[in-house]
């Protein structure tokens, strides 16, 4: 296994584990208050780092931790869920150096 990939999937495995203790064995789906955006934050963090570890592996290039998420942003206009995600996923992207 290359170093990156070792790095990615730590990365994503710590993710994980921080999704795991905010939603403390509850569905993310049943989450209310001011949970929802740190669990919505580590979600995002697993999923580009979900989307690194693909690349990684298909030898291609990495998602751009400056534009990752792009696609939601208009949602994350009116939603601090999708605004937390999209943050998530690009300061795991840039911790990463990616």
């Amino acid at each position: 296994m290359s170093a990156a990939l070792e790095v990615i999937e730590a990365a994503r495995a710590a993710a994980l584990d921080d999704l795991g203790a905010v939603a403390a064995g509850a569905s993310l789906c049943t989450l209310r208050g001011e949970r929802i955006p740190a669990a919505k934050y580590h979600e995002g963090a697993v999923a580009a780092l979900g989307e690194a570890l693909r690349a990684e592996r298909d030898r291609r290039a990495a998602p751009d931790p400056g534009t990752w998420g792009a696609q939601w942003a208009q949602l994350a206009e009116s939603d601090d869920g999708w605004r937390a995600y999209i943050a998530g996923g690009r300061a795991a992207l840039a911790a990463i150096g990616r």
